[in-house]
């Protein structure tokens, strides 16, 4: 029977070895044991529920009574070894995955494992070679299927176990190990070839072909758990075999659903066509040579990829990757500091990459570049120029960003998903970096902990350090990342306050304006009021409107009753000719005053002030009760908010309906622009509030700091002059936008003047 207890951790570890001790690392192999032991048989129950199947239809269908009687007693035979067969698999798993944890520096590399390989397979019999070669297949096939699974489970079980790097032939799961421990399980039926190698061809297709979903939720359990989780997001989940589906419909023990995918926001059929892209690269940049294109940058090596080229030996990958470390080093040394200066290091590097593989000269070659290895010099070229013309990332990003041209090569030989996958670690440091970069302005900051120091010690890491793991990219952007985050909640809360203080100064501007068009309506409508009642409107009555409608806005009690209260004070002082009317006043008068005096007090208005200007409107009311009329100069409500207020700012500004006012008026928050300042320097910012009263927009810089403020009408004449523009999408990754420009630029000067 298979052991359910995990492995007890060795206390007493020899050899330099980390000892895995710590409460959560034990409780986490326990879980990833659990799902080991409960998916393992499952798979195998999926494969041997076909074995009949299959050896029966081969039997139904075979020539010669021999052959038919060969698969019936091989179907025979499996189902009497069946438990034997499934227990020493799992149990010989579980005992690797066991010593795994107890010794986590597993000598040899991947490429020490294939090399046994080599040496068995000259070394054994016809038919143990077919079942090696049967063997490696699969293994070859599920490692290329679960490339980003099983290198975010390397890294992963690598962090755990406290060691620098695991190759996918030591991870205790992955396909190796598992098409290894069936061959030897299978060692217990000594069946013939034929049949044996059936027998693999179901375990790739019913065990292998559903791996991927016991990857799957390995990963997301370590993530869930915090094991670097920022790494090697999937774009879709690998399919769960049937009689795992069926063991968790009828209840058997699962784990919780996975957390949300980050990476599904690419669409099956984004992540389809960017598979495809690198070959569509290379068909378009065969084009491109056939018409005799000069300037790519593979024209700078010998040799070349015609016919009469055939017979040149070829420079192997490994020998194309030992030259360009030898280039990476010596570009650590000195950086360049313009375009002019990374252009012309990229054509020295191009001569000084054929000297170092002597490759010979354009006119005697002695070597030539493998097709594909050419087109990756012409792809990863062409990305570098693309980030040079990018008029969105500054220029002295640029001249950081270029330096990283010969790893972004390297990376490209070893892993040529660095083109396909967008979760690609290489890929995803490049875009943060580029995307940081757009938003970066000059300040003469440039210390280590500047944005500028940050990616310069990311450059300089990057051309110091790395040989052939990328592992490296996924640290570096981990930390990186963890800055952005850090500086982003920063300049959220920045920026926030910003808009608050603003929003604030807006609800005011409004508020001002709505009681000085009220007030102003009062006065047009009642050109003759008293000095009385212009006074106690002007100095008191205006704040108290003003305080209603910030408090608690127009359609509030607060606000009629103030607003009511100025109709009965104007209708109060207008002479009262019938006795009806006196009556009526001097009933109102008492609740009239009341009313002022509450909302005077409520605003703390001065005492003195306050009763000084009710002694005065005392005597309107006598003037009114006597039929008379106290007038004065209402002008002075004119003073309570200045023209300017009640016109608008842009009533005083000329619109000029055209292009450039659209652009202006379609800028959303978020967008950032780039506008020449008062003293000629260019300003980077993103639009961080516009009023929909005013039209003024508020810009801040990448730390959420005001840098401008301007109306939609100033900015569209900045537009007009020629002193500012929209950037990019600076959401939209860098190779994302690079990858499609060149599709567009080969298509353009080749792809589409093919003959049809």
């Amino acid at each position: 029977m298979a052991r359910d207890n995990v492995v007890s951790f060795d206390q007493n570890l020899g050899g330099g070895r980390r000892r895995v001790a710590d409460a959560r690392t034990h409780e986490l192999v326990s879980r990833c044991r659990r799902h080991l032991a409960d998916t393992l048989p499952r798979l195998m129950q999926e494969l041997f529920e076909h074995v009949d199947d299959e050896l029966y239809q081969l039997a139904d269908k075979s020539a010669s009574d021999v052959l038919q009687t060969r698969y019936f007693d091989a179907m025979r035979e499996l189902r009497k070894l069946r438990d034997a067969i499934d227990q020493a698999f799992l149990n010989g798993h579980l005992e690797t995955f066991d010593k795994f944890w107890l010794h986590p520096q597993v000598t040899g590399g991947e490429t020490d494992a294939e090399a046994a390989v080599d040496d068995e397979l000259s070394l054994v019999d016809n038919d143990e070679l077919e079942e090696n070669l049967a063997v490696s297949g699969m293994v070859s096939k599920a490692e290329n299927r679960y490339h980003r699974e099983l290198f975010a489970l390397n890294m992963r079980f690598a962090q755990m176990v406290g060691i620098p790097d695991l190759t996918t032939r030591q991870n205790p799961v992955g396909p190796y190990v598992m098409a290894d421990g069936f061959r030897d399980a299978m060692r217990q039926w000594a069946g013939e070839l034929g049949v044996r190698l059936v027998v693999f061809k179901l375990f790739d297709r019913y065990v292998m072909g559903y791996v991927g979903g016991l990857y799957d939720e390995l990963n997301d359990t370590l993530v869930e758990a915090g094991v670097l989780p920022k790494i090697v997001q999937r774009v879709r989940r690998n399919p769960v075999a049937p009689s795992v589906q069926r063991a968790r419909q009828e209840g058997a023990p699962s784990e919780p659903p996975p957390s949300v995918d980050v990476g599904g926001a690419a669409t099956i059929a984004d992540e389809v066509s960017q598979e495809q892209i690198l070959g569509l690269l290379g068909q378009l940049l065969s084009v491109r040579r056939g018409h005799g294109a000069a300037n790519l940058h593979s024209s700078y090596l010998p040799g070349g990829p015609g016919a009469e080229y055939a017979h040149l030996p070829v420079v192997a990958s490994n020998e194309l990757l030992n030259a360009l470390h030898g280039l990476q080093r010596e570009a650590s040394v000195e950086a360049p500091v313009s375009r002019a200066e990374i252009e012309q290091l990229q054509g020295e590097m191009l001569v000084n990459l054929g000297r170092q593989l002597e490759m010979g000269s354009a006119d005697a070659p002695a070597k030539r570049l493998q097709q594909v290895d050419q087109d990756l010099i012409d792809v990863v070229g062409m990305l570098f120029e693309f980030i040079l013309d990018d008029s969105n990332v500054p220029e002295a990003m640029k001249a950081l960003l270029g330096r990283l041209q010969i790893p972004m090569l390297k990376v490209a030989v070893i892993d040529r998903s660095f083109f396909s996958n967008k979760q690609h670690p290489a890929r995803r440091l490049l875009n943060a970096l580029a995307k940081a970069g757009m938003a970066w302005v000059d300040d003469g900051d440039r210390s280590a902990k500047s944005l500028y120091g940050r990616i310069e010690t990311i450059v300089t890491r990057i051309l110091g350090e790395f040989s052939d793991d990328v592992g490296l990219f996924a640290q570096l952007y981990d930390e990186f990342a963890n800055f952005v985050e850090r500086e982003a909640r920063g300049a959220e809360v920045a920026e926030e306050r910003i808009n608050q203080v603003t929003r604030g100064q807006e609800q005011l501007l409004i508020a001002r304006r709505r009681v000085a068009e009220v007030l102003n309506d009062f006065r047009v409508a009642n050109p003759d009021l008293p000095t009385a009642v212009v006074n106690i409107l002007r100095e008191g009555w205006h704040d108290v409107m003003l305080l209603a409608y910030l408090r608690e806005g127009e359609e509030s009690v607060a606000w009629k009753h103030a607003f009511d209260a100025v109709e009965e004070l104007i209708w109060s002082v207008q002479p009262k000719i019938e006795q009806p009317e006196r009556q009526k006043l001097l009933k109102a008068i008492p609740d009239l005053l009341k009313k002022l005096r509450d909302g005077l007090n409520n605003i703390s208005f001065d005492q003195h002030r306050a009763g000084q200007l009710f002694k005065d409107l005392q005597t309107c009311h006598i003037a009114a009760l006597r039929g008379e009329s106290d007038a004065g100069d209402s002008s002075l409500l004119e003073e309570v908010i200045p023209d300017s207020v009640l016109r608008g700012i842009d009533d005083e500004q000329e619109v000029i309906e055209d292009a450039h006012t659209d652009t202006a008026r379609a800028m959303v928050v978020g967008k950032w622009i780039e506008w020449r300042g008062s003293d000629d320097s260019w300003v980077r910012g993103k639009l961080s509030w516009r009023s929909e009263v005013t039209s003024n927009c508020i810009f801040v810089n990448r730390k959420g700091m005001k840098v401008a403020e301007m109306t939609l009408l100033e900015l569209a004449a900045l537009f007009r002059d020629g002193r500012a523009r929209v950037l990019d999408d600076l959401n939209t990754p860098l190779m994302d936008r690079a990858l499609s420009a060149m599709l567009g630029a080969l298509k353009d000067t080749g792809g589409d003047t093919q003959p049809a």
